[in-house]
């Protein structure tokens, strides 16, 4: 009953109330959807809560947790009877924080009625708090300082070169590996957030644009070019020897699967191959991943690329694309895939950062080693 009086006597007042500025005000704001499709959302307030809903509805909420729900005609706060047009901002007063579910967020957060009928969840954020919530999610804390602000300055650049990209969505980047993780406040530490200060508004250009700062868990020993994974050559995403990425866990890997499985997996991507025989790297790039697979089965045989055959696969099966594979001997025979590293394998690799960082070389020399010719600069 609190929360339907406190809604429904907001409507009948409109009350205006004051809002936080805006994020980003002086520098660089950045829309990230941390929900999309979901059927209904618990949003928490601990602070009195500005509401506004198209030009003709502002109105404050007292703190509490709230449930917006898409229907035909809107999105409703369940339990209240309330309902409003397709979009709604949250802004908190000063101090406060906004919650989906029991995660807290920095800024303010858009609901989006999307055109399924479901509902998509916005948090709109200055560019420089996002990071705080991103780079605890990408390496960890207690890893040397210079590699903590390579990380910083990597995915600060990331960010701004995905400035729209998703713009059809309604915001610029995604809270997943889509973009890079982003877990909002419970993902912050004082120590990458003081990487993201110490680094503030550093970017990294390649002709005065910000780059396409990939970047990945753990090279094995060697990073890739952009275009053998992804086929669009970037000048400064091109594989170096990589003698610093050691230590990570499964840094070595052995990946088993049963032949009919295998062979299933190849089916339903279209790439089907019966009966096999054998299975070989056929071809590799130069730094050493795979470039093509062979495989032989009773009806004929399959060329495939290592990329390819890692999404087929999955990247929680096939760690990498440096690998070697074979059928075992086994009386019921399966592929054995036996690898290093972990990811794509461009741009810079967040172990081998560690190992350079420990070794005395400091971020920016650590950010010049992976992305060839590139310059550091302010973006603001």
């Amino acid at each position: 009953m609190r929360r339907c009086a406190a809604v429904c006597a907001a409507l009948v007042l409109l009350l205006l109330w004051p809002v936080s500025p805006a994020p980003g005000s002086g520098s660089t704001s950045l829309r990230i959807g941390v929900l999309r499709e979901v059927e209904r959302v618990s949003i928490v307030f601990d602070h009195p809560v500005a509401l506004t809903a198209g030009p003709l509805v502002s109105l404050s909420l007292e703190p509490g947790a709230y449930e917006f729900v898409p229907r035909a005609a809107g999105i409703e706060v369940a339990g209240a009877g309330t309902r409003f047009e397709n979009t709604i901002h949250l802004s908190p007063t000063e101090g406060g924080h906004l919650s989906i579910g029991i995660r807290p967020y920095r800024g303010l957060l858009e609901l989006r009625r999307t055109p399924s009928g479901r509902l998509t969840v916005i948090n709109e954020v200055d560019l420089e708090e996002y990071l705080y919530g991103v780079l605890k999610m990408e390496v960890d804390p207690e890893w040397p300082a210079d590699a903590l602000r390579a990380q910083a300055v990597a995915a600060r650049t990331l960010a701004l070169q995905s400035l729209g990209r998703f713009a059809s969505e309604g915001y610029d980047v995604r809270a997943t590996t889509d973009t890079q993780l982003y877990g909002g406040i419970s993902a912050e530490d004082p120590r990458t957030t003081a990487a993201v200060e110490e680094t503030r508004g550093e970017i990294m250009t390649y002709e005065g644009r910000p780059i396409f700062a990939a970047y990945h868990s753990d090279s094995g020993g060697y990073t890739e070019s952009s275009e053998v994974v992804w086929g669009g050559r970037y000048p400064y995403l091109q594989a170096v020897p990589d003698p610093y990425s050691t230590g990570a866990p499964n840094h070595e890997w052995i990946a088993r699967l049963e032949v009919p499985a295998f062979e299933e997996r190849l089916r339903r991507a279209g790439r089907s191959v019966r009966g096999i025989t054998g299975i070989e790297v056929a071809e590799t790039t130069r730094s050493g991943r795979v470039g093509l697979v062979r495989i032989t089965g009773t009806h004929g045989v399959l060329l495939i690329k290592g990329t390819d055959l890692r999404a087929i696969l999955g990247a929680g099966l096939l760690r990498s694309t440096l690998f070697i594979v074979r059928l075992s001997p086994d009386e019921q025979p399966v592929v054995e895939f036996l690898g290093r590293g972990s990811g794509h394998g461009v741009g810079l690799s967040q172990w081998g950062a560690r190992g350079m960082a420990g070794a005395g070389r400091t971020y920016q020399e650590i950010l010049k080693y992976y992305y060839t010719g590139i310059e550091i600069s302010r973006s603001h």
